[in-house]
Order: C-alpha cells, then sequence, then structure tokens
C-alpha cells in the first residue's frame, strides 16, 4: 500500500456518527443505499464507551474545539497494515465550531447515542439494502430507523437547529459561482459538495514558494466551512493533541485564525467568522514524509497556506443558488466533453494520458457527471453520454441500438434497477495515478473494478463504451439482433476467441514463460509497445527491439511466479473492450488483424514491469 493511500485509509479521516473517510463522506451525504450504510453502522458499533476529557479554559484553540470523548480506531502497524480486532482512542474535533456551541454539542450527543445503538447490526441487516422511508428527510444523516429519527429530531429541537436539505457536487470551476473568491492564485479547489445553507467541503492543494519558502512546492488540504446553525454530523481524528503546536495568527486579510502545527501528516487551520466555521485539514506537519504534499513544513509555511485564503469573502454567508451551480456545472461538463485532447502531458507524469488520450481530470470529471447523472435517474442524459452503435445485453435477448433514443427501453434493466451500486462503485475522491481508473492498452478505462469502460471517440469526446452489471450489459459495437443460444461461448461473443482457444492460448503461454522461450513470446506480443521496468520505459516496434527489455521483464523476477499464476488460473474472462483475460489480470490478449491470438498486455505488479501494447504511434 502506498504512503499516500495509507494515509486516505487510516489518518485522513473525518467522523461523521460512524468511522468513514473524508472522500466516503461525499457519498454518504448524497442518499446511497442501506447495503452501502451497513459498514457504516458496523464501525458505529465498535465505538466503545470512552474516557471523558476536560475542556481547559484557553484562548479559543484546538482544546476548544475538541470533542468531549475519545473515540476508537483502528491500530496499523509501522507498514499502514491494519491490525485485525485491536483499536486505540484518538482525539477528534468539531467541524462545526467550538465544544460549546449548540452545533458541536449536538454533534456529541448524537455520536453518544449512536455508540450504544444497534451494536451488533441486527437491525440494519434485516432491513437490507431496501427503502426505509427515512430517506427525504434524512438523506444526509444515518438514520434508518424511527427511532433514530426520533432521537435526532429531539437533538436538533433541543439545540434549535435544522436539518440539511439539499447537497450538490461543485466542479473545480464552479466554485466561484457557488461561494465566491475566498482563495488566491495559488489555491486549486478540486471538486466537492454544498448544502443548501452553504456549508461546503472540498480537498485542494496550493503551490507555497514566495518568500522566505523559496519554492516549497504544493501543499494539500481538505477545505471545511460549516455554517452556523444547522445539524452537521461530522468530526476529524486529529490523533493526539499534544502533538500540535498551535498560535494564534492574523491572516492577510485581516482575520484571525487559530494555526496548530502537527507532529506527521495533519496540522490544522481554525477561523470562526461568527456566522460560520473554518477549519482546514493540511495533509503534513513538521516530519511529514511527503504521502500529500512536498515534504515537512514548519510555521513559515503553514502560516502561507492561512493567508492563501479570504476568509472575509465568506460572510456574511449568502445562501447558494441551486439552479446557478447546476447551470455553471453543466456548462464546464458541456466544455470537457467537447474540448479537443490538446497537447500531450509528460508520459512519466500522466501514464493515463498516455495510454488513452484523456487527462486524468478530464476522466475524473467524466466519471463523477456519468455517477450523478445515474443516481439521480437521468436516463436521456445517460444515454447520450454513450458511444453507439451499441449492444443491449438483457434477459430477452441481446438488441443493436443505433441511438439513445433506441437505448432508452433497454435503460432500467441494463442501469436503472442497478443504479445505487453504479453511482457508488464510480464515486471517489479521484487520484488518477491511482488505480481506481486503470487502461487496458487499448485505449479505453475502467473505474467500478470493471463494471464501466470508457474513452475517446474520434470528435476527441468521451463517451462510454461498456456498463456492465450481474444481471445486463451494454456494450459498444454491432451484434446478433436476436437472443444468443445458451449454449453459445459468451467469450466468444465478446471477444472472437472461444473459451477453449483462450484457456489453451494462457497455457501455451505458461509453457513459453517457464521454459524461456524468448523468441516465441516475443513474437506473441502486439507492436509497438511500452515496456516498463524499474530502469525506465521504452517504446519498443518489433520482436527484436523487445528482446533487448527481455530479461528485466518476461525473463527476469518472477518468472516462474507469473508462469505458476497463468496455470493456476487458464479460465479466461472478457474484458470491456473485446480483450480477454487470465491469472487475475495479469495478462490480456485478443485477436489481431490476421485473426491470430497476440498479448497486449504482460504485466507482474509484485516485480513492477509491464508490457503493453501502445497503439498506432508515428
Amino acid at each position: 500500500m502506498s504512503n499516500e493511500r495509507f494515509y486516505q485509509e487510516t489518518f485522513s479521516q473525518v467522523h461523521g456518527t460512524a468511522e468513514i473517510r473524508w472522500e466516503d463522506y461525499e457519498m454518504m451525504r448524497r442518499g446511497r443505499g442501506l447495503k452501502w450504510i451497513v459498514t457504516l453502522a458496523a464501525a458505529a458499533a465498535l465505538l466503545a464507551a470512552l474516557s471523558v476529557l476536560a475542556v481547559a479554559a484557553n484562548f479559543f484553540g484546538l482544546r476548544d474545539v475538541l470533542l468531549p470523548e475519545k473515540h476508537s480506531v483502528y491500530v496499523t502497524d509501522e507498514d499502514g497494515v491494519v491490525v485485525p480486532g485491536e483499536r486505540e482512542f484518538k482525539d477528534f474535533v468539531s467541524l462545526s465550531g467550538w465544544a460549546d456551541t449548540p452545533e458541536s454539542r449536538a454533534l456529541a450527543e448524537w455520536q453518544a447515542f449512536l455508540e450504544g445503538y444497534d451494536q451488533d447490526g441486527a437491525i440494519i441487516a434485516e432491513i437490507g439494502n431496501e427503502p426505509t422511508g427515512f430517506e427525504e428527510r434524512y438523506g444526509h444523516y444515518l438514520v434508518y430507523t424511527q427511532e433514530m429519527a426520533g432521537k435526532l429530531e429531539e437533538i436538533v429541537a433541543r439545540y434549535e437547529l435544522k436539518l440539511h436539505e439539499w447537497m450538490e457536487v461543485v466542479l473545480p470551476e464552479t466554485w466561484p459561482q457557488a461561494v465566491g473568491g475566498f482563495f488566491r492564485e495559488n489555491v486549486v479547489p478540486y471538486s466537492g459538495y454544498i448544502y443548501e445553507n452553504g456549508t461546503f467541503r472540498f480537498d485542494g492543494d496550493a503551490e507555497l514558494g514566495a518568500g522566505e519558502l523559496k519554492g516549497y512546492g504544493t501543499i494539500e488540504y481538505q477545505f471545511s466551512r460549516s455554517v452556523k446553525g444547522t445539524f452537521d454530523d461530522v468530526a476529524l481524528n486529529i490523533g493526539d493533541l499534544g502533538d500540535f503546536e498551535e498560535w494564534g495568527f492574523q491572516a492577510a486579510d485581516g482575520t484571525s485564525v487559530t494555526l496548530g502545527l502537527g507532529a506527521r501528516n495533519r496540522s490544522l487551520i481554525l477561523a470562526d467568522l461568527g456566522d460560520s466555521f473554518v477549519l482546514v485539514n493540511v495533509l503534513t506537519g513538521r516530519e511529514g514524509d511527503g504521502a500529500f504534499s512536498s515534504g515537512p513544513i514548519g510555521r513559515a509555511e503553514l502560516e502561507a497556506l492561512a493567508d492563501s485564503f479570504v476568509y472575509s469573502a465568506l460572510t456574511p454567508v449568502r445562501e447558494p443558488d441551486r439552479d446557478a451551480i447546476l447551470e455553471a456545472n453543466a456548462r464546464c461538463m458541456e466544455e470537457l466533453e467537447n474540448q479537443p485532447a490538446g497537447e500531450t502531458p509528460a508520459e512519466a507524469e500522466d501514464p493515463l494520458y498516455a495510454r488513452t488520450g484523456m487527462r486524468p481530470e478530464a476522466a475524473r470529471d467524466f466519471v463523477l457527471l456519468l455517477a450523478e447523472r445515474i443516481e439521480e435517474g437521468r436516463k436521456e442524459e445517460v444515454a447520450s453520454m454513450l458511444a453507439y452503435p451499441a449492444q443491449a445485453e438483457v434477459s430477452a435477448g441481446t438488441f443493436t441500438v443505433n441511438s439513445p433514443e433506441e437505448f432508452l427501453p433497454y435503460y432500467d434493466e441494463v442501469i436503472g434497477q442497478n443504479r445505487l451500486g453504479l453511482s457508488t462503485a464510480m464515486t471517489w475522491e479521484p487520484t488518477p495515478q491511482e488505480p481506481w481508473i486503470i487502461g487496458d492498452g487499448r485505449g479505453l478505462a475502467a473505474v467500478a473494478e470493471g463494471a464501466v469502460w470508457f474513452g475517446l471517440v474520434e470528435e476527441s469526446v468521451i463517451r462510454v463504451f461498456t456498463i456492465e452489471t450481474d444481471q445486463a450489459a451494454v456494450r459498444y459495437g454491432t451484434g446478433p439482433e436476436e437472443s444468443p443460444d445458451p449454449g453459445e461461448d459468451a467469450l466468444y461473443n465478446r471477444t472472437g476467441i472461444s473459451t477453449e482457444a483462450g484457456r489453451a492460448f494462457a497455457l501455451r503461454l505458461a509453457d513459453l514463460i517457464a521454459d524461456g522461450q524468448k523468441e516465441e513470446l516475443a513474437d506473441l506480443l502486439v507492436y509497438p509497445a511500452q515496456v516498463k521496468t524499474v530502469n525506465g520505459e521504452f517504446v519498443v516496434n518489433t520482436p527484436e527491439e523487445f528482446l533487448e527489455h527481455y530479461d528485466e521483464t518476461i525473463g527476469g523476477n518472477g518468472r516462474g511466479t507469473l508462469a505458476a499464476d497463468l496455470r493456476a488460473d487458464p479460465e479466461p474472462f472478457a474484458g470491456g473492450s473485446g480483450l480477454a483475460s487470465a491469472a487475475n489480470g495479469a495478462v490480456w490478449f485478443g485477436q489481431a488483424e490476421d485473426g491470430k491470438i497476440q498479448v497486449f498486455t504482460l504485466q507482474s505488479d509484485v516485480w513492477q514491469w509491464s508490457v503493453r501494447y501502445w497503439g498506432e504511434q508515428p
């Protein structure tokens, strides 16, 4: 596991009535099915009865945003791996404001209630993924029984708070429209979300390099503005309060803020704006390891980041214009969908672009837009994002559709009945260099573990080539108008390769690898191909050129393991773009123009090498 993934999964947690990550928070707030919430309930059940911390009298600082109880989190070893069954207590702070405010006191009560409710998960297990009837009013909170609804109503009534009513995704270019100009030129906000009262959150980065910082580089953060008067069930794990060095600071716009410099990958910026509360979770510290930012920081860097925001532009709070946000998002996506690919970024910095022609940010925003439209049941808009002609594979058979209008009769069976599962699987806080978006060597990318494949079409716009579930699918291409014979070969229907032939090819490949038949292996690859090894990246155009790298790849470390994997798992399965795979994705193969089966991708994640078809390069 990479350091960045480790911190995302372990330390970069926002605690909203259950142990979840900040990036997961958006998914819960968008009204996921109970099947997804089961994991949250299970996590909530693990929160033990905790020790109470006395809040000492002092100037408003970190201690004044502490929740009154510590909370338990999973223990991890030095490599970031969770130790099964072991938990430890950590300090959490409220994102809503100081501990004595109505919002934070309500949060503490709600968490205390959940700690003792449905601890064995029996209630939520009985409900399953069925609608509860509480979605309309409590869709932004973890409520699935009348008892929970009653308790939440009791708490918000006691503290005279409102509940959230709606939430919208905000794309990066839409933030000025949604909130105003609250950040300076060195700040880059990513996609986030905003509520009806103006509460919003997003991840972002900022470039620090002016003055005495001498080009520190990029620093990453998570920005939260919580508007007072509404109940918000979110808190942040800060580890140990004793690890922070804190001081008061006057930001460039004159706003007084509290700064907390943490020991490792956690520092804080706090600002009470009167009608709202800002908390910036900075993803590095005195001993930061560079997992998110350019390295460790000191007081000067934290103060420079604090100066990067214009807090005075956030008050007084103005309610967001939902229609204006949707229109701005639509304009942004229209420009994104229709813009040419542009200049090619450096291969080493942008492998997704190099393999698919899509910029990572374009791929990310396309997936988020598709997930949003699927979840909200916007059938016509989803249908318009598909590439045509396509095959709709449904229970009645397989049918060719040539337009969005022709696909709509099949929409509910292919997509509609699986909308929550698809949208949940597709929604994440994207990091395109991580394997959430993966290319297959033929110009397409996949998300949701291969359930959705997409890529560029001739007009240099992104379209969906495959959406596949356990029950049905829609795939780019033409096919038979009638239902196939149940006895037909599904792999053959999708790839032109029979299951028997695919299995035999995988086993033959295993023998060639084990026996070191390098010339025959080189002849099986499709060229040009990109070779990646620990020593660099190379493009080879012929078998002879590949043989110069054979010992760094197939002939080197892992040769026996790869051959064994192919023999243990030779059963081929179809991918989303006419290719077949074996050995859990280590090998991708398909029919070349002459009809012969050839290898498009061969890779070893353990030994960090790969050989992939590189497309028609000059």
